[in-house]
């Protein structure tokens, strides 16, 4: 699953959101996810700077991008908002990591039943597992961790964890880019997450809320056909038998 996060890059103007989405939706990712932050986020915003969009264009933007046959997603930041999000037919969730000790909003989303993806940011595994822990006696079901670094070093992405975790914690592991190195997001596909997650930046020359590890919007559409290109060379992991497709046939084997 491709999911292209518009975040808050929209930066609040909703010809600019519509600018995004006539993008993904020719580029077609398996979902798309806005982000809400919490009401004291936006009462710090400067009026003009602020990258808050009302209820009736989230409204307006699930109903389009499911016609388009894209998953709505919402990175929300209260339980409070929950209801409402149900209410309009949003398909998943996502945690931010800074969220990842609030108990009441995970418990919010969970208990819709619809995927909910929890990014892992900076916690450690020790964290991690005490996160699972105040889950219960088991995992639901519908639960999937984010692996990614707050950092732009190369050694910090750190990609081997999403197999680790995977095997360590026995729960479904996404992959989401906050490198400025867009191969980072091809490398992973080589560790089979379970998702992969990654902001998109417009054209406008601002500072976007998502700056430096987003992709730019008119490049989303080549990054998903090159993933989906990769993909089809990871196959199943069983080596078979095959006759040499090679043309040239001095190729020995």
């Amino acid at each position: 699953m491709i999911v292209c996060e518009v975040g808050m890059n929209h930066m609040g103007d909703t010809a600019y959101a519509d600018e995004y989405l006539a993008v993904l939706e020719g580029a077609r990712p398996e979902g798309l996810t806005f982000q809400v932050r919490e009401k004291e986020y936006y009462a710090k915003q400067k009026p003009e700077e602020s990258p808050f969009l009302s209820d009736d264009y989230y409204c307006a933007v699930v109903k389009r991008t499911q016609e388009a046959g894209i998953k709505f997603g919402i990175a929300v930041c209260e339980a409070e908002r929950v209801p409402f999000f149900e209410g309009i037919g949003t398909d998943f969730y996502k945690i931010l990591s800074k969220d990842i000790d609030n108990t009441e909003l995970v418990a919010a989303v969970l208990t819709t039943g619809k995927p909910v993806y929890v990014s892992t940011g900076m916690s450690s595994e020790e964290e991690i597992a005490s996160f699972l822990a105040g889950l219960g006696t088991s995992v639901p079901s519908n639960l999937s961790l984010i692996h990614t670094q707050l950092s732009y070093e190369d050694a910090d992405t750190n990609l081997r964890a999403i197999t680790r975790l995977q095997e360590h914690f026995g729960v479904p592991v996404a992959f989401g880019l906050h490198s400025t190195d867009v191969n980072v997001l091809y490398a992973s596909l080589g560790f089979s997450p379970f998702a992969l997650f990654f902001y998109a930046k417009g054209e406008r020359p601002i500072k976007h809320k998502d700056e430096k590890h987003a992709i730019p919007l008119s490049q989303c559409p080549n990054v998903i056909a090159e993933i989906r290109r990769l993909e089809t060379m990871m196959g199943d992991g069983i080596k078979k038998e095959m006759k040499n497709r090679i043309s040239d046939q001095t190729h020995g084997r």
